[in-house]
This record gives C-alpha cells, structure tokens and sequence, in this order.
C-alpha cells in the first residue's frame, strides 16, 4: 500500500507467526499464521493484532492508512513541489546572472507567501488541525507555531 505523495511509508500487512513474532518475506508462504498487524516501511508496527481471515487482513490495511493519513493531509502533491524545486533553482541561477532582479522577484514572492501562509494556517485551523499538526507541516515547534500566528486565530 503507498501514497504517491508520501514518501517511505509503505504498508503491509504482515502475518504473525503461532509464537507471536512478525513473518519475514521468506517466512510468508512456508509457515502458518495465526493474524495479521499493520506494519509500514517507516518502522510503525501496529498494536492491534487483526485475525487471520480476510477481514482481518483488511483491518489491518486500516490500521495502516489511520497511520499514513496524517502525513498524506500535510504532504504537498509531488507535481507542486517539483515546480516549486525549479523555481528555487532558477531563482538560485537568477541571483547569480542577475541579482538586483533576484531581490526584486524575491521582495514580491515574499509579499503573497506571507499572505498565503495565514491563509493555509486559519485553513488549517478552521479544519480542525492542533497547533502541533500545524508545527509539524512547517517543521517547527506547536509553540512557535502558535507564538507565530495566534493572531490568525479563527472564531
């Protein structure tokens, strides 16, 4: 199971051996199982112990998407952060060549990225995200997240 925007972090659902421990690949089709449990290729193994029927290998699918999901709501779509990439990298080339024009497109980058940020963070907010979601997806603190834009509190 995979995310095309959420880069390693693929799912399984893994069989659990009679003694309790997790099947490894070689194990899969030469010994008994007695569940399944969610596992991802991040290291996240589940709790919940599913049982061995097809049901159970579809509780355990869950388990693993109730764990992915958070990190596909905050994940940009990969087609925007190439562009985004690109531009970062022209703007690089731009500051070299030319850079009173670097700073020109800069300053008026800077003007709508602020802009757009207290736009996605009360979005984000109104929707119900904590301040430590909303940390997170920046790559801060849920401290100076909310220190940052508490004026931008919803009602």
């Amino acid at each position: 199971m995979r995310f095309p925007d959420v880069p390693d972090h693929e799912g399984h659902t893994t069989p659990v051996l009679p003694d309790g421990s997790l099947a490894r690949s070689a194990e899969l089709f030469t010994r008994d199982f007695v569940g399944y449990q969610a596992t991802c290729s991040c290291g996240w193994t589940s709790r919940r112990r599913s049982p061995a029927t097809p049901e159970g290998a579809k509780d355990a699918e869950l388990q693993w998407y109730r764990h992915v999901m958070p990190l596909a709501a905050a994940a940009p779509p990969g087609w925007l952060v190439v562009k985004s990439d690109l531009l970062c990298e022209q703007i690089v080339n731009l500051t070299q060549e030319r850079p009173l024009a670097a700073l020109t497109l800069l300053s008026h980058v800077e003007s709508w990225q602020r802009t757009l940020l207290d736009q996605a963070v009360a979005a984000a907010r109104t929707g119900g995200a904590s301040w430590a979601q909303v940390g997170s997806a920046m790559g801060i603190t849920k401290q100076a997240a909310h220190e940052r834009f508490r004026a931008e509190e919803p009602s």
